[in-house]
């Protein structure tokens, strides 16, 4: 046992180790924050079981689960391969067919960073493990770990706390000294308060040093100067960009001059003036001279307005034949749009003379054309569960492969057609795994043997050997 235990902590240690003798084999040390529950379990395991092979794994937020699973594996087998696609128990089964493990003992210091998925191995191998397994895990609270027993730790009282403190200081103040028993009893028995101790504090100075002082008014000048400093800098400069952005908007304001294309109401307008200017000027002539000036009028200005629209037709026809190709549903699209721009054209024209205002243009909408969806075939899940689910326990089988896509699985099959080849679909973490093994074969010793007449590109994936029992688990899981 490690030296400076306490009698208290020596007899929980006991009680574990009763505990774990009387069949509990996952048991969950609960205590606050600094209790000392890390240093009980480094004296449990080397106090306990010596003929057992163990392992102490300190968990922390960077603990990974399959960091976590190779230390495991390391600490209980010899040269263990840890396959990181397997789970922990499946790990463990499969290094167990191939070397049998000696009993064993794992101490988790820190259930806090325990994954949901460890956890659930853990307690399946606390009760289905194939030799001695016995799990010691710490934890802050009750109920952190379902279904192991929860051992509390409860804090150290006042004469233990006094008696722990005087196996790790020499020298102490005296049992009735004030300052020293307020010190204990506000430790509320907590190892790593008390352990915090140190001689300074037992002086009890409440005058404070004149040096502070003035250095922390040196300190609180120099920063409320640096504030003051940056403050003046920020106000002139935002001063000065609002001096330049007002410079440009003004300079801006001055050159820029409003050119606005000209509309047909703006067109009818400038018609009507022309020829209400025309009247004033020329005398009273004949009826007839009035009306040819007025048509001459009229047609040079409905020849401008026609004349535009339709340049700029052909120059966005021009642009939609280079960049397209000239394809027919563009060529379609693009008279469609010429169609409407003259027959809302044309409709403006009586309007304009006659002086009745133009209906809105007819905008016409382009013909969507979509692309065929090509239907594509679903691939069959095929699988061969309930063949597993009908074989016998005893036997064993070679997995060769375990993927997350089936069609890898198909590219498998394809390559090696097999007669023996099984497929095996289970449901892992929410994800579907597919393991292609060869079975069936009654005996481990036939599996072997079979591995070895395997070609050389199925032994480069390292295939290992797995009982029926634990695929039909793994599926009953799925389920």
């Amino acid at each position: 046992m490690q030296s400076q235990i306490l009698p208290s902590r020596a007899a929980l240690v006991d009680r574990v180790a009763m505990q774990f003798e009387y069949g509990q084999s996952l048991i969950c040390l609960v205590g606050n924050s600094g209790l000392g529950k890390s240093y009980l379990a480094e004296s449990f395991i080397t106090d306990k079981y010596e003929d057992f092979s163990k392992a102490f794994i300190q968990l922390s937020a960077q603990s990974k689960d399959t960091d976590v699973i190779r230390q495991l594996m390391e600490h209980t087998f010899r040269s263990p391969i840890v396959d990181q696609k397997l789970s922990l128990s499946e790990n463990f089964f499969v290094l167990h067919s191939e070397q049998p493990a000696e009993p064993c003992l794992w101490v988790l210091d820190g259930a806090r960073h325990l994954s949901d998925e460890l956890i659930a191995e853990l307690q399946r191998l606390a009760t289905s493990a194939p030799t001695t397994l016995y799990i010691l895990v710490t934890a802050q609270s009750p109920g952190m770990v379902p279904g192991a027993l929860d051992i509390h730790l409860e804090p150290l009282s006042f004469s233990e706390s006094k008696q722990l403190m005087k196996m790790f200081f020499r020298e102490l103040p005296p049992e009735d000294d004030p300052i020293f028993t307020t010190f204990v009893t506000e430790a509320h028995g907590n190892p790593s308060v008390l352990l915090g101790w140190t001689k300074q504090s037992q002086s009890l100075d409440l005058r404070q040093p004149s040096g502070a002082k003035s250095k922390q008014k040196h300190f609180f000048i120099a920063a409320f100067s640096i504030v003051l400093a940056l403050c003046l800098i920020a106000a002139l400069y935002n001063k000065q960009l609002m001096n330049l952005l007002e410079q440009r908007q003004s300079a801006a304001q001055q050159n820029s001059t409003a050119l606005t294309e000209p509309t047909v109401l703006k067109a009818e307008q400038v018609l009507t003036d022309l020829v209400v200017t025309d009247l004033k000027r020329e005398e009273p002539t004949p009826i007839a001279g009035d009306e040819k000036g007025e048509s001459s009028q009229v047609s040079a200005v409905l020849g401008a307005l026609l004349s535009a629209p339709s340049a700029e037709v052909e120059q966005r026809k021009r642009l939609d034949g280079s960049e397209k190709g000239n394809t027919p549903v563009a060529e379609n699209v693009e008279s469609e749009i010429v169609s409407g721009e003259r027959l809302s054209t044309s409709s403006v024209i009586p309007d304009t003379v006659s002086g009745i205002p133009a209906p809105p243009p007819v905008e016409s909408t382009p013909v969507k054309v979509q692309p065929p969806i090509s239907e594509s075939s679903l691939a069959s899940s095929s699988n061969d569960n309930d063949w597993f689910t009908s074989r016998p326990d005893t036997e064993w089988s070679i997995q060769l492969l375990a993927v997350t896509d089936r069609k890898v699985v198909d590219d498998f099959l394809t390559r090696y057609s097999v007669d023996n080849l099984r497929v095996a679909e289970v449901i892992r973490s929410g994800k579907t795994w597919w393991f292609v093994t060869l079975a069936p074969y009654g005996q481990l010793e036939d599996a072997k043997r079979a591995r070895e007449n395997l070609s050389e590109d199925l032994l480069a994936a390292k295939p290992f050997f797995k009982r029926i029992s634990q695929i039909k688990q793994q599926i009953q899981q799925s389920q």
